[in-house]
Parts: structure tokens; sequence; C-alpha cells
């Protein structure tokens, strides 16, 4: 899913299925070049090969700017608006909003702020520790891992089963599985985006069928994603709407530094359940 085959842009809580989202971006090298890369070729039923699957070259040029803008900057922040949807046991479909704010230093400082309808989190990495706050709880972990905002990101996910929404955005190379992944993509035309003018590319993987939205003018950035889990009970739908891109000199070290309340519980990361979206 973006810039992150997402977990690019992370996915919808569902109690049917907790499979995180991908997000939606293509290598920010193939981006340089503005060359295509070759789509995965699916095997059909019984071993056959499948026809091939194409990704038009207008859209991998236009996805890889903005894999290439966001790899290339060191210090952003940006507010995205959020909806989706959970399928219950019945396969009812009920939809929430949320909202988060990030701040990214890179290599290794990363700070979230997350709410829905659902709960809030608060998220702190600063080089080799990470903390997280659940608020109407008053819980938090507090953990060693990598120093890296890649290696921890991967190492959550691995082993905790924790991805955050839109953090492909921080990543070195947000769009490096992308060719991997992507088995369709194509270019769908103009659109408008919170009155601003974007190009608006849709791609298809095995699982997930999914929409971004990128601005034309100025920073080619990422300004709407839509992600539709198509194997999943329901078909849950997640959207995010991405604004208020900032790119200043440096953040400061205090945005990094956690905030835990004196009366928060200190509990195992095991304990911690996968940040809602």
């Amino acid at each position: 899913m973006l810039l992150a085959a997402i977990t690019l842009f992370a996915g919808p809580a569902c109690a049917a299925d907790s499979t995180a989202p991908p997000a939606a971006s293509g290598p920010a090298a193939a981006a340089a070049s503005g060359e295509p890369q070759p789509a995965a070729k699916p095997q059909a039923d019984g071993g056959s090969q499948a026809p091939d699957y194409k990704i038009d070259p207008l859209a991998q040029r236009i996805v890889g700017r903005a894999c290439a803008t966001l790899a290339e900057s060191k210090v952003f922040t940006f507010h995205a608006e959020i909806t989706f949807d959970e399928v219950l046991p019945s396969l009812a479909k009920l939809q929430f909003a949320a909202a988060t704010d990030y701040a990214v230093r890179k290599p290794n400082d990363l700070a979230v702020d997350y709410e829905s309808d659902l709960g809030a989190k608060r998220f702190w990495y600063n080089g080799g520790t990470l903390t997280i706050f659940d608020v109407p709880k008053m819980m938090y972990i507090s953990t060693a891992v990598p120093s890296s905002i890649d290696a921890m990101l991967e190492r959550v996910a691995e082993r905790n089963n924790l991805t955050l929404p839109l953090a492909d955005f921080a990543l070195s190379d947000p769009c490096k599985h992308l060719s991997n992944r992507v088995l369709f993509g194509s270019y769908v035309g103009r659109g408008d985006v919170g009155g601003v003018a974007c190009d608006h590319l849709a791609f298809a993987e095995s699982n997930i069928d999914w929409q971004i939205w990128i601005q034309r003018s100025g920073k080619a950035l990422p300004r709407k994603v839509v992600i539709n889990y198509r194997t999943t009970p329901g078909l849950p739908q997640y959207t995010a709407v991405i604004s208020d891109w900032k790119f200043p000199p440096t953040i400061p070290d205090a945005r990094f530094v956690p905030e835990i309340p004196k009366k928060a519980v200190r509990i195992k990361f095991v304990d911690l359940k996968e940040l809602r979206q």
C-alpha cells in the first residue's frame, strides 16, 4: 500500500481479518529513471503461468516521483483524516473515523499521535527505544528496538504484529517493494483532493486494490489513499486524506521524547493490541 504496498498506508481494523494494509508507491530508483518495473507474474491454477500483468509507465513515473520526494525528504510532518471499516462476525460493516499526526526526522526519530472513534495512542521512537502509550487505558510499553526507522518498523511488524497507519511514508525508500507486489497499475486521470489538483492512480495486488492521488504541482506528495480489501469478508475499505505537509529544517528533540503520565501503568509488549486504524 504507498507508497507502502503497504502496510504503505496501513489498513482497517476488521473483526474478520486483521491483515494490515499495504501502501501506495513504487521504488525510488525506478522513480528517478521513470522506467516501469516488471510486474509480478501470478500463477494460474495447475501451475501454468497466467498472462503478464502490466503497470502503466505513466502511473509508474508519477508514483515513482512521489517515492523519490519522500525518500529525499529527511525531516517532515503531515496530518491525515482517516475513515475505516470494521467488519463484524455477522459481516455487518461499521465505519469509523480517525486522525493522525506524524513527525519524521530520518533516519531514527519518529513520533505519531493517533486518535480514532475506537481509542487513542501516542507513539515515540528515538533511535533505539520505542514507547507506545494507550491514552484511554493509561497503559504504555517501552522497549529496545533497532536504531533506524526502517529496521524498527520491520521488527515490530514481524515480531509483534504491530503496524502503524501510513508509516511507510517514513521509510528511507517508501516504495522498494512495489514492483514485487503490484500486479496491475493504471493512470485514471486528474482529480481534486481538498482543492489540490492531483493525478489519480489505481493499482491491484493479490489481495487488495488501492488508489492514490498525488499532487500535480510543486512536490509530488500523496494527498489521498483508498484501499479495498478484496479478499476480506465484508470487503472493508480504508481511506486517508493527507494534508498539512511541512518540511522544516529540523524538529525539536522534545517532539520525540515520551510524555507518560505518572499514573500510567507499564505493561509488556505482548499485552498491547495492534494499533486500531
